[in-house]
């Protein structure tokens, strides 16, 4: 699956730290890896939950409005999962200890896992994750820096393309995003079967009228007309994994934005329903219509959520 998919790009990058020196800080003196650790333990998360609303310190990233996700965290080591899978039998046979712990790989160094999950300013994702990293940089350059300070190449950063061509020098192919926003089937358009059949039977049957028409030897023939069939299935299993290849489309209203507007509209509604049950229906009408005035469901820019944070909050009497 490529990065850019149904509508967002899912950025997957592994950034090496240079755990090597002591740093100095505060009559302190610390590993470079325990600065990086400290900087994360004391990054604010987003106000999703009763104990981080009653702190009530913001995530840096939910100055953005284009971040659904994002995820820093260190690595030290590969967990060791066992001994890879084998035959029994085999193993028998050939008198392997399987008590004995095969070669188990070790990084040179620790490194950052970046995920974040984020909308394109363009449907197509051109110019896209480097876009998103630079406006990044211009939201928080203060949190990014003590993140990233003590990794590898960050001392040539100076500004918002340095930080962007930085972090795209780590990325690594994301295999595996999830996309949540499809409530349905999306609608992809499927190749012919007939045309997928035609083509190797082309391949099979101009062969066999060539030689036919020009008098070859009919094992003449049959070899070509093999070897056309077998041409035919190659282009075939192309165009099949080629259209595999292509990006899901963008699910409907699935931007942050409108993700934050549905949320807001969601607790807005359910209140004006709880405060009108068994209201006269003459009312009703003049009530609803008044309610679309005020919380404008066709308007993403206010009023909205705010990104990050668990429920959105109204005035008293507001419904």
């Amino acid at each position: 699956m490529p990065d850019l998919d149904g509508g967002h790009y899912f950025f997957t990058g592994i950034v090496p730290v240079n755990n090597t020196g002591i740093v100095q800080h505060e009559a302190m003196k610390s590993s470079p890896i325990h600065m990086v650790r400290e900087a994360l333990e004391t990054l604010p998360t987003a106000l999703q939950s009763q104990a981080s609303e009653k702190i009530g310190i913001q995530s840096p990233f939910a100055r953005s409005l284009r971040t659904h996700f994002a995820r820093i965290v260190v690595l030290d080591d590969p967990f060791y999962n066992g001994r890879d899978h084998a035959d029994a039998l085999v193993s028998a046979i050939r008198g392997t200890d399987l008590l004995k712990a095969q070669p188990v790989d070790s990084l040179a160094c620790p490194y950052l896992l970046v995920m974040i999950d984020f909308d394109p300013a363009d449907a197509e994702g051109k110019g896209e994750p480097r876009g998103y990293f630079e406006e990044l940089w211009r939201l928080m350059p203060v949190e990014l820096t003590a993140v990233f300070r003590y990794c590898y190449g960050f001392d040539a950063v100076t500004d918002a393309a340095s930080f962007a061509g930085f972090i795209l020098a780590c990325q690594v192919e994301t295999t595996m995003p999830f996309n949540d926003y499809w409530v349905g089937a999306p609608q992809l358009p499927s190749l012919s079967k007939g045309v997928l059949a035609a083509i190797p039977i082309l391949g099979l049957a101009v062969p066999l009228l060539l030689a036919w028409c020009w008098h070859w030897s009919w094992w003449q023939g049959l070899l070509l007309g093999i070897g056309g069939a077998l041409l035919g299935l190659l282009i075939d299993y192309w165009l099949v994994m080629r259209r595999g290849g292509k990006s899901f489309p963008a699910a409907p209203n699935s931007t942050l934005r409108d993700v934050l507007k549905a949320l807001y509209l969601q607790q807005a509604f359910t209140r004006f329903a709880a405060e009108r049950q068994g209201a006269d229906p003459a009312t009703l009408g003049p009530a609803f219509r008044a309610f679309l005035a005020a919380h404008r469901p066709g308007d993403l820019d206010a009023p909205t959520q705010p990104p990050g944070v668990i429920r959105s909050h109204f005035p008293k009497g507001a419904a």
